[in-house]
């Protein structure tokens, strides 16, 4: 999906205290916003070309997940941005988390849609689909793969090297899958969701600086990154707005 409208944009910051946390970590959260006229969600209607696809989706196309739009109070908000902290962690070594993050194929699809990983910990991708699928990517940083899934319930296992944003999956026999996997060097990130609300725990004591990003040029945030100032145990709020 393409659009030739230039959208400019502003963003903004809001810092409020908060609650105490019992166990020392801080707390960062917000809505990501959005302001201006919206792209127009179209529908997938290429998923209905291929009879697989269009029998596991009821004959009915789903909207593209470029654009998840939705309300948070009065506000309109913005699905699938990342949130992260990009300043202040330097010279900080974090474990990955022995659990690994998941990216499933499902009715022709990739869920969820933005993901996010750290270095070093396990990113399964399922096969739920009774169907051949092809995963392959074009890191940057990191090592690329293109590798087949011929039937339900096969997993594979990749892990990141290096980190690095928008890392782009898709599926050379549905030429529409994407997805996006975000590989950070720490643990301190959140992926929006559709009422544009994220939250960020634990984070050690100290001056940060927050960062956003959505995959698509269109829009932007201006300025796109934030500073908050957090105490042992203290809660904050950063919003942001795209347009």
């Amino acid at each position: 999906m393409t659009m030739r409208a230039l959208l400019l944009g502003a963003a903004f910051v809001v810092l409020t205290a908060g609650a105490v946390r019992a166990d020392g970590g801080a707390t960062v959260s917000g809505v990501v916003k959005f302001k201006g006229t919206k792209p127009a969600r179209k529908p997938a209607d290429a998923m209905l070309g291929n009879p697989f696809c269009k029998e596991a989706l009821g004959g009915k196309a789903p909207l593209e997940d470029k654009f998840v739009f939705g309300k948070n109070g009065k506000s309109d908000t913005l699905g699938n941005v990342l949130v992260y902290v990009s300043k202040g962690l330097e010279g900080k070594k974090f474990d990955p988390p022995k659990e690994p993050a998941v990216l499933d194929q499902a009715a022709c699809a990739y869920t969820p849609h933005v993901i996010g990983v750290m270095v070093g910990q396990k990113l399964e991708v399922r096969n739920s689909d009774a169907t051949l699928h092809n995963v392959m990517t074009r890191p940057r940083e990191n090592r690329a793969f293109n590798e087949g899934m011929p039937t339900k319930g096969t997993k594979l296992e990749k892990v990141f090297t290096k980190p690095e944003l928008k890392v782009d999956f898709r599926c050379f026999m549905h030429p529409w899958m994407l997805a996006y996997v975000h590989v950070l060097e720490h643990p301190y990130y959140a992926i929006t969701r559709e009422d544009g609300s994220f939250t960020i725990k634990d984070l050690p004591p100290g001056e940060y600086e927050l960062s956003v990003i959505h995959e698509s040029s269109q829009l932007s945030a201006e300025p796109a990154t934030a500073k908050v100032k957090v105490a042992a145990g203290e809660t904050k709020r950063v919003d942001f707005a795209f347009k």
